[in-house]
This record gives structure tokens, C-alpha cells and sequence, in this order.
């Protein structure tokens, strides 16, 4: 069944992607947030482990962040996905390991994220506040995942790959514009959410 859920995913999400040449659609939202849906169909018949209503509401926020997005009503739908890399972030630590695990990946991830902030600070204005809010929430739920007992394939390359996904969105609108921005954008934000419920739904399986 998993293979099903995957074929579906990744057949929505090129939909998707083919669809960002034209002009968009009235139901552009909806072909949009079909892949995470499926992954929700996909978490939720799956049986019963710790943490999948952590994975549930985290998906649903980020489809709820999609939606948002795509109507231009860009702080709501950074403040839905605050509360979704939240989720994601409280389901990582509750597969806790130590400060210790992989040591290395999280180093990086914390350079990374001062490194984004160094940068971005200067542009943002008014969007100082909930661009920094989410830059720390972003940033501790990469961190929790490296720390995590979780697969570093796919959950913490996932987690790694969603803060890759949103900081090109940042470099995009704050810093300067990215060629094919919406292709780099969504392209890695697709694979942030498959691998890190891939890595979630094997690791429940083989436990």
C-alpha cells in the first residue's frame, strides 16, 4: 500500500510542478496541497505508533501554510507553518537520543541558521519579528531531528531539506531573486515532507 501512496505523491506533485508554467488556476490550491494530503491518508491508515498525531497536525498545518501561501497572505502562512516545523520539532524530541548524535550535522545546521540571520536581518523591516521567530523554530526542529533516534534516511535529511526548502524562499523574497524559484522551492519542500514521514512510517514499522 505504501508503494500506492508513494506513486500517488510524487504523480501530484510533478501535476503540480507542470502547472507552475501557466497562469494559475482557481483550483491551483488544491492541486497544490494533494500531494501532503496524500501523505496524510498515508500517516493516518497506518497503525496506531507514537507520535503520528504529531505527523498528523504538522501535515495539516502545512497544507493549511499552502494554502495560505498561495492566496498571498504570506504571515499567516508563515505562522501556519511555524506551528507545523513546531510539531515536527515536539515529534522529534520525543524520539530523543542525545547532544551527542551525529554531533557534526548539527553543527552545520546551526551555522546554517546563523549564517541565514546574519544575512537576512538587514532586509526584512517590518517582518523582522515572525522571519526571526521562525528562523529559531525552524532551526531547533532540524537540530532536535539530527539529535533524534530517528533514520538519518530519510526523517533527518528531510528535516535538513525542509530548512533548505524555506531559506530559498527567503533568499527569493528578502536577499534577491532565484531563477525558477518556485521549481527549486517546492521541488525540495515535496521531498522535505516525503522523506521525513517516509523515515517516521519505516521507523514505526520495523520497531
Amino acid at each position: 500500500m505504501q508503494a500506492i501512496y508513494n506513486a500517488l505523491f510524487f504523480a501530484f506533485s510533478l501535476l503540480y510542478l507542470a502547472l507552475l508554467s501557466f497562469d494559475p488556476l482557481m483550483i491551483s490550491w488544491l492541486i497544490k496541497i494533494l500531494p501532503i494530503l496524500i501523505l496524510v491518508i498515508a500517516v493516518a491508515n497506518t497503525p496506531v505508533f507514537s507520535g503520528r498525531t504529531l505527523l498528523l497536525l504538522a501535515l495539516a498545518l502545512s497544507a493549511t501554510g499552502d494554502v495560505l501561501l498561495e492566496q498571498d497572505l504570506f504571515i499567516f502562512g508563515i505562522g501556519a507553518f511555524l506551528i507545523a516545523q513546531l510539531y515536527y520539532g515536539v515529534f522529534f524530541a520525543r524520539n530523543w537520543s542525545s547532544v551527542m548524535t551525529r554531533w557534526p550535522i548539527s553543527g552545520s545546521i546551526l551555522i546554517f541558521m546563523l549564517a541565514m540571520a546574519f544575512l537576512l536581518s538587514p532586509h526584512l523591516g517590518e517582518l523582522n519579528i515572525p522571519v526571526f521567530a521562525y528562523l529559531v523554530v525552524i532551526g531547533l526542529m532540524g537540530l532536535l531531528a539530527s539529535q533524534s533516534t530517528m533514520p538519518l534516511k530519510w526523517s533527518v535529511l528531510g528535516a535538513f531539506v525542509f530548512i533548505l526548502s524555506d531559506s530559498l524562499i527567503a533568499i527569493d523574497r528578502f536577499l534577491h531573486p532565484l531563477p525558477l524559484s518556485s521549481y527549486l522551492v517546492m521541488t525540495t519542500y515535496y521531498c522535505a515532507q516525503w522523506m521525513i514521514i517516509q523515515g517516521a512510517l519505516n521507523k514505526c514499522k520495523s520497531a
